[in-house]
């Protein structure tokens, strides 16, 4: 194979003809300019010279003439062919025929004309050496330079000409930045943009009407010097015109380079988006907007739900109470029957069988009843200062149990964590449900993780499973009542707003978070106490199962079946009871009876006068009277965050049984005599 000089002063182009040679087994020598290739013909004697036309210094027509001039004749004798993107073929054939060029290849024609080119010189051998004077020589060159040269003014006008129409008429603000940073040239719409004259905004003038932040103008000048591998450089900028509008833009620059890779500077442009940035805004408006009422679509939904679900429960336990006592009544009948042989011992103990049956009905009615109230934050509860980690130190084996044999339960419980205010039993059944809510998510096994934290004066407790986790549309209705995707299970799908009801009524949130095969959390978020919170009174301790002492109780309830039981429960352990019916009638009877009346037992919600109302004007009358208040519904009782309105009062949840009756009312009679 034969050695090929290769003549260019462009490396990419030098590189592309190396490669295509290279393919065909060719020795390829590389010169950058007419100079360079004048001493490696001499050192390297080439078979053939591909050269460009133009190029700087001595160019391809001055290289060959100065080639055939050559003492050396070998080195003269080599073929040469022009290989051009500049010239066409006419424009250099007469002078490349003076000179002894053996053809003209343009770059635009397929790589093959070149190869069979070469083929073509190759075969041809070395060429007849007749050197054109040099006065015939410096003519023909210089007409055929000139022309071209004049045909190159003309085409970089057209150009320049073409580049200033698109950069007046460009939406887009541009600049032309050198490496130092200086503006050679800028558009009008930039000046536009920017409120600033053109003559401003020139040189170094635009780094100023941008208004950039020290660190957006050191990257902005570091591309421009090299600095880093990046090419190009995005932000945002706002900025303030003269007027006082404030505008939005987009800051685009860009790194450009010469042929040879060289980084000469970049292009600057910037953008006016305020409309965009405006849009986007009206946007994210109108979606928080649509967000807000969405939420506040679903808290009407879910306080409307509370207000169904607490004051359904609130009937249902009057009810439930009537059966559960009336029902008890009739064991303890039954009961005394059986001892004195009035009733058969067989017959007694079917009959007995059957109302154990009746009760362990009504205590799982009980249980739906109190969650129910939980989730309407209606229930009854007594709200002291809880100390969190030793709730759940306490707790441990019975959220152990909760989350199954199956699933381990871990601790991760902050020292020094503050006292939150809550009913201790109501936040325990709370932390119940979740970890049993956790370990039903994981019927394989898993971790449930409780962890405790405090920041901005409130106590969180967050738990977390290693579960499946919930889809959007399950986490979306999570709190609902009823809602359950545990059908095999049985559940009424009452646990997470039972949870959420406890929460509430303790003047805490509840959050829940979740993705498919990611687990779940559930943040209870409660305020810390600031300062010493009252300790209620203590609970009514069950007092020896003996007759009471006679006195009369005056017991209110619009409820007849309520009412009736409960002073039958009242009466068989010895009271002297009066009913009514309502608050007049409670006034009147109170009137009527002066001091005879030790206690005055009244539900809360009625009719008319409720009890609270009740028991002012009847302890005004009757100062010192002992006030017991029934009540399955907390909202007469207890404000939003849970705190009593009747402070030292004694308070007895319905559904009551006659042992919680009797030893409350007991109690209250024991404190109100010491005090």
């Amino acid at each position: 194979m034969a050695t090929v000089m290769v003549v260019d002063d462009v490396a990419a182009n030098r590189e592309i003809v190396r490669m295509l040679l290279g393919f065909r087994g060719h020795d390829v020598i590389e010169a950058h300019d007419g100079a360079d290739a004048l001493r490696l013909a001499h050192a390297h004697h080439p078979d053939v010279v591909v050269s460009d036309v133009l190029m700087p210094g001595i160019d391809g027509l001055e290289l060959v003439h100065r080639l055939r001039a050559d003492p050396d004749r070998e080195a003269a004798q080599a073929p040469v062919i022009f290989y051009t993107a500049n010239y066409l073929e006419p424009e250099t054939r007469p002078i490349a025929e003076a000179c002894g060029v053996s053809q003209v290849v343009l770059r635009s024609q397929d790589p093959d004309a070149l190869l069979d080119a070469i083929d073509v010189a190759l075969a041809g051998g070395p060429v007849d050496v007749s050197a054109t004077p040099d006065d015939d020589f410096a003519q023909a060159h210089l007409q055929t330079v000139n022309a071209k040269l004049i045909e190159k003014v003309r085409a970089l006008h057209d150009t320049e000409r073409l580049f200033v129409t698109m950069a007046v008429a460009s939406p887009v603000g541009l600049g032309i930045i050198d490496r130092q940073g200086s503006a050679d040239y800028v558009n009008p719409r930039l000046a536009e943009i920017l409120q600033v004259p053109l003559t401003r905004i020139v040189g170094t003038g635009w780094q100023d009407a941008l208004g950039l932040a020290d660190r957006d103008l050191h990257g902005l000048l570091g591309l421009l010097r090299g600095d880093g591998d990046d090419t190009e450089l995005r932000f945002a900028q706002r900025i303030t015109w003269p007027d006082g509008a404030v505008r939005f833009l987009r800051i685009h620059l860009r790194q450009t380079r010469d042929e040879d890779e060289g980084l000469t500077g970049g292009v600057l442009m910037v953008d006016d988006v305020t409309d965009v940035a405006q849009a986007e805004e009206r946007l994210r408006a109108e979606s928080q907007r649509r967000q807000d009422e969405a939420r506040h679509r679903d808290a009407e939904r879910l306080d409307s739900l509370r207000r169904m679900a607490g004051g359904t429960a609130h009937d249902f336990n009057n009810i439930l109470g009537a059966i559960l006592g009336y029902t008890n009544l009739a064991i303890e009948t039954i009961t005394d029957g059986r001892e004195d042989g009035g009733i058969p011992a067989e017959t007694a103990e079917s009959l007995l069988g059957d109302l154990a049956q009746v009760v362990k009905g009504g205590e799982r009615a009980k249980a739906l009843t109190q969650h129910m109230l939980a989730f309407g934050r209606r229930e009854v509860n007594k709200p002291v200062a809880v100390k969190v980690n030793a709730l759940l130190e306490e707790q441990q084996e019975t959220l152990r149990a909760a989350a199954g044999p199956a699933c381990a339960v871990r601790l991760v419980l902050r020292a020094d964590l503050p006292e939150v205010k809550a009913d201790p039993v109501q936040l325990a059944r709370a932390l119940d449900n979740l970890v049993r809510n956790c370990g039903e998510a994981m019927p394989d096994g898993g971790t449930v993780t409780v962890t405790t934290s405090s920041a901005g004066g409130n106590v969180t407790i967050e738990v977390r499973d290693t579960g499946p986790g919930m889809p959007p549309d399950v986490l979306d209705r999570a709190c609902e009542p009823f809602f359950s995707t545990k059908s095999a299970t049985g559940t009424v799908g009452l646990g997470l707003s039972t949870v959420h009801g406890i929460v509430s009524q303790a003047g805490g949130r509840l959050d829940l978070r979740s993705e498919p095969g990611a687990g779940a959390s559930v943040t209870i978020t409660l305020p810390a106490v600031a300062g010493a919170v009252a300790v209620p009174p203590p609970p009514p301790q069950s007092a020896p199962d003996e007759p009471g002492g006679g006195e009369t109780l005056l017991v209110v309830d619009d409820e007849d079946a309520v009412l009736q039981v409960t002073a039958r429960m009242l009466g068989g352990a010895g009271y002297r009871v009066l009913t009514a019916p309502d608050a007049a009638e409670a006034l009147r009877l109170l009137e009527r009876h002066g001091g005879e009346i030790a206690a005055l037992v009244t539900d809360v919600v009625m009719p008319g006068m409720d009890g609270r109302q009740l028991a002012r004007i009847a302890s005004g009358r009757r100062p010192g009277l002992c006030v017991v208040f029934v009540s399955g519904y907390a909202e007469s009782l207890f404000d939003e965050n849970g705190n009593n309105l009747e402070p030292g009062s004694t308070i007895l949840a319905k559904p009551f049984d006659r042992e919680r009756l009797v030893s409350t009312v007991r109690t209250a009679l024991s404190l109100a005599q010491r005090t």
